[in-house]
């Protein structure tokens, strides 16, 4: 078989897209095919995360994101009413929108935003190459990598194959991989929609807009905070999308926000179904799954996009060791040992969180409103998050224990102490550089990083390929504190951020020492 590509993509959203960006700064040329025409035009997921926020910032993505996003402050996360501008019966707030634990906040962006960036910046990439209005009719699998077959008849040889093909992934499915998880939770069409409701909602700022009385149940969400919102609207089991025309749901959104006098004009509108599923399996053999192909959440808590995307940058910079052959591909059994369980962790959160949502909705269609009040005024959404955002640890994986634990916090959702202890996010710290005030984190990315302390110049500096650079020193206590060590000792930090070795004090061959740890993460 020919080898045209290391690596081909299948599906260009944005774990697709964020995958093959990633392997280009590393080096490693790809193909990414998509069967749509373009970026999408209809926006689904909104909400990225401080940590999916961090590696935006990483790759120099952050402020064109932000050109693009809702300005979240003294915006609520969410507000309950009889309608947009109806009784109020509650508001969540956005806490820990500020956070000394992160130099990066929340952000409200529309997917079709972050798509749009994403395609923009690859195409800025020499190495790689993107296609879009080209389908991949089937993947087959070979002992040295894959042949795709493209619906016009082409074909392509790769070495390995990322399957970004969306939640019905036709890859999965042809590879028998089986999915856990709830399953079929309702059924719903996403309406994009213009009508200049912000205009009337000065004193009412916030992101979604749960709109519930006796006879129907509605969420709006700000596009743009003006005059671009979406609407979910949830179908009976004896209602198809195809039974709702524009005309019908103009009625229903002038009915259910309150506003009948406001123009509305629906531009576009897209079923979906609330599946949550996660596949029991996120590699065989020379094809990995990631994005809803690996695992498909409840959109309650904005978590899935997030979930994605911080699975496409675990997977990249072991595709690419592997490809650089500075790497055994078994370290590409560590992809699903570590994303598994986070997304397994994520899928109960947001299965939680939509329960809370249906029992509110069923009190409110009942005209239990104190109830409903209650349950508002105590949303488990209310909490700073930062747990389930910063706190995501890996128990097993590609990383060298030092035999100490992660502390254990009270509530895993909303609690995050931070830790350097192998297998967890490495702390943000402020520290001083010649430019001036800047988190530690943006000094990693893209190689293995040795972060020493103040007696830093004793460790060498070590050789292994292009994935390891010199050490970094630090004349800073602060820094040795949080990430539990002395003057003399080391922390090994992974291309995505993720502790892989500890070193309290120096050992008595520091650059042996180094070499064992990398040696353990890579050829393992």
């Amino acid at each position: 078989m020919n080898i045209d590509f290391p690596v081909a993509i299948v599906g260009g959203g944005p774990c697709g897209m964020m995958t093959a960006l990633l392997l280009a700064h590393a080096g490693v040329p790809s193909a990414l095919f998509e069967k749509k025409p373009s970026t999408s035009v209809h926006p689904k997921a909104m909400g990225l995360s401080r940590r999916t926020a961090e590696i935006l910032r990483q790759n120099g993505l952050l402020e064109r994101i932000g050109g693009g996003s809702l300005t979240l402050e003294e915006r609520s996360l969410g507000i309950w009413a009889k309608s947009l501008v109806g009784e109020e019966f509650g508001r969540v707030p956005l806490t820990a929108l500020h956070s000394g634990l992160t130099p990066c906040q929340p952000i409200h962006c529309p997917q079709t935003w972050l798509e749009k960036v994403l395609r923009e910046a690859l195409e800025q990439e020499p190495v790689a190459s993107v296609s879009f209005n080209s389908e991949v009719a089937s993947v087959e699998s070979l002992e040295d990598g894959a042949r795709l077959v493209l619906s016009d008849g082409n074909t392509v040889g790769a070495r390995w194959v990322v399957a970004a093909d969306g939640a019905g992934s036709a890859i999965r499915k042809n590879l028998a991989i089986d999915t856990e998880g709830p399953g079929d939770m309702g059924h719903f069409v996403n309406v994009l929609f213009r009508a200049s409701y912000g205009q009337h909602l000065r004193d009412r700022l916030a992101i979604l807009y749960q709109a519930l009385s006796e006879e129907y149940f509605q969420v709006f969400v700000a596009v743009n905070g003006d005059d671009l919102w979406l609407m979910h609207h949830f179908l009976q089991p004896s209602e198809k999308p195809e039974d709702y025309s524009k005309e019908r749901f103009e009625e229903i959104i002038r009915h259910a926000s309150g506003l009948p006098e406001e123009p509305v004009e629906v531009l576009s509108m897209r079923p979906w179904v609330m599946s949550p599923k996660v596949a029991l399996r996120f590699r065989i053999g020379r094809i990995l799954l990631v994005g809803d192909a690996a695992a498909r959440l409840s959109p309650a808590g904005g978590l899935g996009l997030n979930t994605g995307l911080q699975s496409a940058h675990n997977l990249a910079w072991k595709l690419a060791a592997v490809v650089r052959d500075e790497a055994d591909e078994v370290l590409l059994d560590s992809y699903e040992t570590e994303r598994h369980g986070a997304a397994l962790q994520t899928m109960e959160d947001t299965n939680d969180n939509a329960g809370e949502v249906f029992a509110i909705c069923e009190a409110g269609l009942k005209g239990e409103w104190d109830r409903v009040r209650e349950m508002v005024a105590h949303n488990r959404r209310a909490g700073a998050g930062l747990g389930q955002d910063l706190g995501v640890i890996y128990e097993r994986g590609a990383f060298v224990s030092d035999g100490t634990m992660p502390p254990k916090v009270a509530d895993k959702i909303n609690d995050y102490v931070p830790s350097a202890c192998p297998g967890c996010r490495a702390p943000h710290v402020s520290i001083l550089r010649n430019e001036g005030t800047r988190s530690i984190l943006d000094l990693l990315g893209g190689t293995m990083v040795l972060l020493t302390g103040r007696n830093g110049s004793m460790w060498p500096a070590p050789t292994f390929g292009s994935i390891f650079r010199n050490q970094v020193d630090f004349v800073c206590e602060e820094f040795e504190a949080v990430y539990g060590i002395g003057e003399s000792g080391a922390v090994l930090v992974r291309p995505d951020g993720y502790v892989g070795a500890r070193f309290r004090n120096i050992p008595d061959d520091p650059e042996g020492a180094v070499h064992e740890a990398l040696y353990a993460i890579l050829l393992r």
